[in-house]
């Protein structure tokens, strides 16, 4: 169904411009008097993280007012403050402390997650084929086998937390939104940070050291062990990157996984 049968079919009226992006389409709209955001997902990776919103329950993500099929209405929040220009501006210890926060709200525990959710050893699938290439791929997909042979704290993750999918809300605070909706170790889903805001700042000198130690302190984990996870995420988003023919990022994606692995 498209967006305009799910604003008839759940009496939504328009409140801003559509948003299209290449998995889903968006739509902030009015519900019964309050802001909303109607979410209609256009993949199977889409619908994973659908699935995972709804069994939330709000508790760390933003709330779900309405499902059913391909779409989610969901309470809106804010945009502001930002995140990303929190830790651009000099305030990375900051930005940090908060996503940290809000991926524990993700990770508490919960009966029953959903059985659509994708394993880590499935989305490592594309740094196995890219290990071929050698080098830093070759390395980091070693590591992954490591890692994702003897994973500890399993449970549902968001899958892609970073500055840019946690927002606020002015009376609950800060909250998750678009998750991959996946199931593995707990500290794969700090790694993405340190590949955020920009991978240009992931690589600022220094950078990569200070934030990997207060993550590990906020969120209770081995830094060595976030270190390995970051080294083997970030050769993973090398590898999209160079499924997206996007070659500079991709650059900038081995060299945060080369430096995660000196420093572990």
């Amino acid at each position: 169904m498209s967006v305009d049968s799910y604003l008839r079919r759940w009496n939504l009226t328009p409140d801003g411009a559509a948003i299209r992006t290449p998995s889903s389409d968006l739509m902030p709209v009015r519900w019964q008097g309050r802001p909303a955001m109607l979410k209609v997902a256009r993949s199977a990776e889409e619908q994973r993280g659908n699935d995972l919103m709804v069994w939330l329950e709000g508790e760390g993500a933003a709330r779900v007012y309405r499902h059913g099929g391909a779409a989610l209405l969901m309470e809106r929040l804010e945009s502001a403050p930002d995140l990303a220009a929190l830790a651009l501006g000099g305030q990375d210890d900051a930005a940090t402390r908060i996503l940290c926060g809000a991926a524990a709200g993700v990770h508490r525990d919960r009966p029953q997650p959903p059985a659509t959710l994708l394993s880590l050893t499935w989305w490592f699938e594309a740094l196995a084929e890219s290990a071929e290439l050698g080098g830093v791929f070759r390395q980091a997909w070693g590591t992954a086998q490591r890692l994702l042979a003897d994973q500890r704290d399993v449970r549902p993750l968001h899958g892609d937390l970073h500055h840019g999918n946690v927002l606020r809300s002015p009376e609950r605070g800060w909250l998750v939104i678009d998750p991959k909706g996946l199931t593995g170790e707990r500290t794969f889903d700090f790694a993405n940070l340190l590949c955020n805001p920009t991978l240009a700042h992931a690589l600022t000198p220094g950078r990569l050291e200070r934030q990997s130690a207060l993550i590990a302190r906020e969120a209770g984990l081995d830094r060595a062990r976030l270190l390995a996870w970051v080294g083997a995420y970030a050769a993973l988003s090398a590898a999209w990157h160079l499924e997206d023919a996007q070659m500079e990022q991709a650059r900038q994606s081995l060299a945060v996984s080369a430096l995660a692995h000196s420093l572990r």
